[in-house]
């Protein structure tokens, strides 16, 4: 049998020509918007133990349980996230936050859901955090099939090289023994913590939560600020660094006018 070409009259090429160079252009635009800006998304989360289904684990499992408290039994206490984005040719970074959650007003389900949300709405942001990969990301996945949350796409990828993901804490040891944020942060003068770190977790269970936000905060303050130096060393951003550092800062009072640790710690 003859295959029978439909006719395509004059318009209709012109208009299958149009769509063509239509799609190629927004492919364009979008590369080109892709190579002028660029953003990161720096992340710290707090944590509470579920300790009467840890207790029901323990007595089912006996002697071969594990006794440390391990992240699956980690619940999301208080979150906070910072967004810097940087623009190509500008010596300032537009900074969005931070932002900062915690148990006492939302709970896990809806600080993760609104999280997500905010890397839904910047797809090309790279989620930022210091050793997030061994505990941080695990609970949010976690937290998403608990609470039947689609996850976004950037920690859809297992791998802990992908592109949309960076944590700082293996991208700077590298083969190097891995170190804690605050013990960097204090070898090269960035302000950080303003609690102890080993007493966080039972500030989240006494229901301290103006502490507990001070420090989720705190924490994605120093991570963003040796994100940027580090983004910079290795060339993969230009700007004017004390500057930026201001704007960061400004960015925190602005949003918090009442944080200690913003007005008398993290203030340039």
């Amino acid at each position: 049998m003859t295959n029978i070409v439909p006719f395509e009259s004059g318009l209709d090429r012109l208009a299958r020509k149009l769509e063509l160079e239509a799609r190629l252009f927004a492919a364009r635009s979008r590369n080109e918007a892709t190579q002028r800006s660029r953003s990161w998304i720096t992340v710290d989360l707090e944590f509470l133990y579920d300790r009467s289904r840890h207790k029901a684990y323990t007595t089912t499992e006996g002697r071969d349980a594990e006794e440390k408290i391990r992240w699956p039994f980690h619940q999301v206490a208080a979150i906070s996230w910072m967004k810097i984005e940087f623009i190509s040719g500008e010596p300032l970074p537009i900074v969005e936050g931070p932002t900062v959650l915690a148990a006492d007003v939302m709970d896990e389900r809806a600080m993760a859901a609104a999280f997500f949300t905010a890397l839904e709405d910047n797809p090309n942001a790279v989620v930022t955090t210091w050793g997030g990969e061994t505990r941080d990301l695990a609970v949010l996945r976690r937290a998403a099939t608990t609470h039947r949350l689609q996850v976004p796409h950037q920690l859809i990828d297992g791998s802990p090289y992908t592109r949309e993901r960076l944590d700082l804490c293996r991208a700077t040891c590298v083969q190097a023994e891995p170190v804690h944020l605050d013990e960097l942060a204090a070898a090269v003068s960035v302000p950080a913590k303003p609690s102890p770190p080993k007493e966080i977790g039972k500030l989240c269970e006494a229901g301290d939560w103006l502490t507990v936000r001070e420090q989720v905060m705190a924490d994605v303050l120093t991570t963003s600020v040796l994100a940027v130096r580090y983004l910079a060393a290795h060339r993969q951003i230009e700007c004017h660094m004390s500057d930026t550092m201001t704007a960061i800062a400004d960015a925190t009072l602005c949003a918090f006018p009442t944080s200690d640790f913003a007005r008398r710690t993290f203030a340039p």
